[in-house]
């Protein structure tokens, strides 16, 4: 089942990729059979191949941006944003008209740090369309990176007076995180709960599929004692050794992706982020799919030795191309912030790795991850409201305090606090867990040019030098968020953080 449930053989992938590789080829193919076949070629990691194919259907109408603007999207995923400006640069060419492709390329642009030219683009698209709302937000976005505050909060403002309409919510997210800049909290605040009411029939939903994974989530974990993990941990022995691993948790916005760029300065180390591979192709169709709890810890305790090295060989060759190079024995991180809640699944398919935690204060985490726009889906759903974002922060707190109580891997917890403080004194008992010498490389200011972008939202947080005005953030918020820190209280003093 472990070997069904990701990638079939190489044989097997040829030849379900036969037909669509026939098609893409035959004399008179249309753009949507080359597409198709590239799309299928990009599902199965190939993502080089992909490309070409994806150059083959541009090629095919010199006038057709679709294909462009689909490789654009893809490699974004990746993290190769330098690329995909280039294929949005293209796209833009062959339909100049498209306001929607300039925004995005602006948008790109100031990932890339270039804010005269992203500002320029995006208020050439807002020009355009002064109704579109992801315009209106990307140009205040760019105005906020560069402390044009005030007239970034102007924009939103007089957007929402002249444009009101379903996509609001989008404006009043950036409005909040202006405000909040300015110390406006209670505008901030306010502008964030008008955001969530309207967010509100999109959103709950998922808020539902989200208490049901969870339920699954924590059952599981619970199911896993300390002698079956050491059972798993034991028969790493048998298996074939690709290079050292080690598994980056926490819990959104706990410091995850700081941690992960500070890593991945190290030449030992290469780091992924959040590519999604162990939960799409492994823990949602065996764990979540299960008809019981109990079914998928029994299936995957059964998992015999060549059915691990099956479902290990698709990871670790999924998780390269995301990298887009060879490990070389370099120790790989694998950053996941919802790895806590999966983590017993990741340490049966890679029992070798060890385990890294980032704390930080709960409350910050909680009001940082309340005020992140994020895309729609089950994991970010939580944010809908106060309440569920403390749930959220607690469940993984709480499955983090059982995991380090019965796993017989190494771990570390980092305290984002010090770390952003005293980030040497912090970083080094890592990297005596990792068996990895010191580099000070890891303390640059600046991330290396080696380094893939960041896709996180909150890139342009992670892309400034250290600061510390995060912490206690919590306390302009306190009024509304402590009636529903219940569910947290009770670990605050548990990890080292007093209740007040």
């Amino acid at each position: 089942m472990l070997a069904a449930a990701g990638d079939p053989t190489d044989d097997d992938e040829t030849r379900r990729l036969l037909p669509l590789k026939a098609a893409a080829e035959a004399r008179g193919a249309s753009v949507s059979d080359k597409l198709a076949f590239a799309e299928a070629l990009w599902s199965h990691f190939r993502f080089n191949e992909a490309l070409t194919e994806f150059e083959k259907a541009a090629e095919c109408e010199p006038s057709n941006a679709v294909p462009l603007l689909l490789a654009a999207k893809r490699l974004f995923a990746l993290g190769r944003v330098a690329e995909s400006g280039q294929f949005l640069s293209r796209a833009l060419e062959r339909s100049p008209q498209e306001s929607s492709t300039r925004r995005m390329l602006g948008e790109i642009l100031a990932r890339q740090g270039k804010h005269v030219e992203a500002e320029a683009l995006a208020r050439e698209a807002l020009r355009e369309n002064p109704a579109d709302v992801r315009a209106a937000r990307a140009l205040a976005n760019i105005l906020r990176a560069v402390g044009r505050t005030d007239e970034a909060s102007a924009l939103l403002r007089q957007h929402l007076i002249d444009y009101p309409g379903m996509e609001s919510w989008r404006i009043q997210y950036e409005l909040a995180a202006c405000l909040d800049r300015i110390g406006d909290y209670e505008g901030a605040i306010a502008a964030l709960f008008t955001a969530k009411a309207q967010l509100r029939p999109l959103s709950q939903p998922l808020l539902n599929q989200w208490q049901v994974r969870t339920r699954r989530r924590e059952e599981f974990a619970h199911a896993l004692d300390q002698q079956t993990l050491r059972r798993w941990s034991e028969g790493a022995a048998k298996l074939h050794r690709v290079c050292p691993l080690a598994i980056l948790a926490g819990h959104p916005r706990s410091g995850t992706t700081l941690l992960e760029r500070m890593l991945a300065a190290h030449p030992q180390i290469v780091t992924t982020d959040e590519t999604g591979i162990l939960r799409s192709q492994f823990i949602d169709p065996i764990v979540m799919a299960a008809d019981t709890t109990r079914a998928a810890v029994a299936e995957i305790d059964a998992f015999d030795s060549e059915q691990l090295e099956a479902g290990r060989a698709v990871y670790f060759r999924a998780t390269e191309a995301h990298v887009g190079e060879p490990f070389f024995g370099r120790t790989l991180v694998e950053k996941d912030p919802l790895a806590t809640c999966d983590l017993g699944f990741m340490l049966r398919l890679l029992p070798e790795a060890r385990v890294i935690f980032p704390l930080r204060d709960p409350r910050d985490v909680c009001v940082s991850f309340f005020f992140t726009l994020l895309p729609l889906n089950p994991d970010s759903a939580p944010a809908l409201d106060l309440a569920s974002t403390c749930e959220a922060a607690a469940v993984s707190l709480r499955l983090w305090k059982h995991w380090r109580s019965v796993m017989p891997q190494a771990w570390a917890e980092v305290r984002y606090e010090r770390l952003v403080q005293a980030p040497r004194d912090e970083l080094m008992p890592l990297m005596k867990m990792l068996e990895l010498p010191w580099d000070e490389r890891m303390l640059a200011r600046r991330a290396p040019s080696k380094m893939r972008a960041i896709r996180s939202p909150t890139y342009a947080d992670v892309a400034e030098p250290l600061y510390t005005r995060a912490i206690g953030r919590w306390r302009h918020y306190a009024r509304w968020l402590e009636p529903h820190l219940e569910s947290l209280t009770p670990l605050l003093n548990e990890f080292g953080y007093e209740s007040c």
